[in-house]
């Protein structure tokens, strides 16, 4: 347990931080490729995202395409 405890604590923050950034870019990537947008806006979005990440997603998250999941137009599978 303290061997583990001890590899938790070695873990740099900065580490962290970067794996979350990478999680939240790809999660707006794919809410923009799942949305009805077109494919110019979803290569758009996407480059936004990719080429700025912190400022891209929180660009994406105000005003980028979303699917719509409570409205039921969705894609049909």
């Amino acid at each position: 347990m303290n061997e583990l405890l001890d590899v938790i604590a070695r873990i740099d923050t900065r580490v962290v931080l970067v794996a979350a950034l990478l999680v939240l870019d790809v999660w707006a990537i794919g809410m923009t490729i799942a949305s009805d947008a077109s494919r110019k806006e979803k290569v758009l979005w996407s480059g936004i995202v990719i080429l700025c990440p912190i400022f891209g997603c929180l660009f994406w998250f105000s005003l980028g395409p979303k699917p719509d999941l409570i409205g039921g137009r969705g894609r049909a599978t």
